[in-house]
């Protein structure tokens, strides 16, 4: 029986340290990216304080919590320290609990963050022409991923001060390029595409040039396909985490037991002091 429970431990031990290895090297490389993206913002311009901030802000939080949980649980495990274990099982409980309130905050407060993403978007597309990393990044979504155009449609390009039908701009009710429906037999890309297409005379020709249906309800729909892919993640990172909480208490209440032991075995076989090891060696010698 302890041969086998020196086995469960050291099996408990080694698990902890390569799943907290590759969280606190997951979590190295998240605030990496987060801290050089903050570096980089001036580069934005003004949009970056929110749209584009967000996410360096988010991998720098993020990425600092796995660090410090990866750093604890493979010290803590490898070197079985037991304080190093106590630290890293509360705080991962924290982030579990910090993880479900945040999914009951946006589940029951839904409605408000509709109107937090629909705000974002707004400032995208009022931003599309100030910066060219944004402008590509805005193309790509609407040409590429979801194929559409707009918050709700491409009447949302208004918003823009050089879309905007009552501007002097060249672009006045005009759509970007990625816009448009892709030409049929064609592999160039036709930059001049949504040239007018706001025009009210071009009204009922608009869905034979553009797309007609919003990035908002395209990036629903998107959402919606693969909701049970991130459902399956989300509740596999939970399993993991309630998972890697028992195994780190176990092993640190193993790890508290031995060390209790050591301590009693220590007060019941105390070692001899210097004089008395003197002068037994001092008999020996003598005999």
């Amino acid at each position: 029986m302890v041969e086998e429970s020196q086995w469960c431990n050291l099996l408990t031990k080694y698990l902890l340290f390569v799943v907290n290895l590759l969280i606190w090297i997951l979590g190295g490389a998240l605030l990496a990216v987060g801290i050089i993206a903050e570096l980089q913002k001036e580069d934005y311009g003004d949009v970056s304080s929110s749209v584009l901030n967000s996410p360096a802000i988010a991998c720098i939080v993020i990425g600092s919590v796995l660090f410090v949980l990866g750093l604890l649980g493979c010290l803590g495990a490898l070197v079985e320290i037991y304080w190093a274990l106590v630290i890293y099982a509360v705080l991962l409980s924290v982030v579990l609990l910090a993880e479900l309130g945040i999914v009951i905050f946006v589940f029951l407060r839904r409605d408000e963050s509709e109107d937090l993403v629909r705000e974002q978007m707004e400032e995208l597309i009022v931003e599309y022409r100030n910066n060219p990393d944004l402008q590509s990044l805005i193309d790509n979504i609407q040409s590429d991923l979801l194929e559409c155009c707009g918050i709700d449609g491409p009447d949302d390009w208004e918003l823009n001060p050089y879309f905007n039908c009552n501007s002097t701009s060249l672009q006045k009710c005009s759509v970007p390029f990625s816009c448009c429906l892709p030409e049929e037999n064609s592999t160039l890309v036709n930059t001049q595409c949504g040239d007018g297409a706001l025009e009210p005379s071009r009204l009922g020709m608009r869905s034979e040039v553009i797309y007609t249906s919003g990035c908002y309800d395209e990036f629903e729909k998107l959402l919606n396909r693969i909701l049970p892919v991130f459902a399956g993640i989300g509740i596999g990172i939970i399993v993991l985490e309630l998972v890697n909480i028992f195994l780190s208490i176990g092993l640190a209440i193993d790890i508290n037991r031995e060390n209790k032991r050591a301590k009693e075995w220590r007060r019941l076989h105390p070692a001899p002091d210097k004089k008395n090891r003197k002068k037994r060696n001092e008999d020996t010698t003598k005999l």
